[in-house]
């Protein structure tokens, strides 16, 4: 499913992204390892996949439905992880705005972020925080 994207101006809290599908295949858990240069063979021998690799896989999944302005600055996550994904599973990126909030020149925004596998089991769950510059 094509994600449709959103400017940062038009959010409000409590609106959802289009849920976003992506596959953990053998390809993407090793170009995960090799740009965090980890050479450890215990993913690829059990079949799992790293789990910031499936948190960096649901950014990714975001960026693509939100245009941010230039500036913004990624200030937190809290994530929980949940279930343990395996190489070749499909999860869901499911994201919602929690809080949109103006201070001063800057705007803050905080996405819920819940990942789940095809069993519909919670892989990720979790919050994320950017800074953004008043447009």
């Amino acid at each position: 499913m094509t994600q449709a994207r959103i400017e940062y101006e038009k959010l409000t809290a409590g609106y959802e992204f289009t849920p976003a599908e992506f596959q953990l295949d053998e390809e993407k858990v090793a170009a995960y390892l090799q740009a965090v240069d980890d050479n450890t063979r215990i993913y690829e021998e059990n079949k799992v996949v790293p789990p910031m690799a499936v948190a960096a896989l649901a950014m990714a999944a975001l960026s693509t439905g939100l245009v941010l302005p230039d500036g913004t600055i990624h200030v937190s996550q809290d994530l929980e992880f949940n279930e343990m994904a395996v190489t070749g599973e499909r999860l869901t990126s499911h994201a919602r705005v929690n809080r949109k909030v103006e201070r001063g020149k800057f705007h803050m925004l905080t996405i819920e972020i819940n990942v789940t596998n095809q069993k519909n089991k919670k892989v990720i769950t979790g919050e994320t925080s950017f800074i953004l510059p008043l447009s």
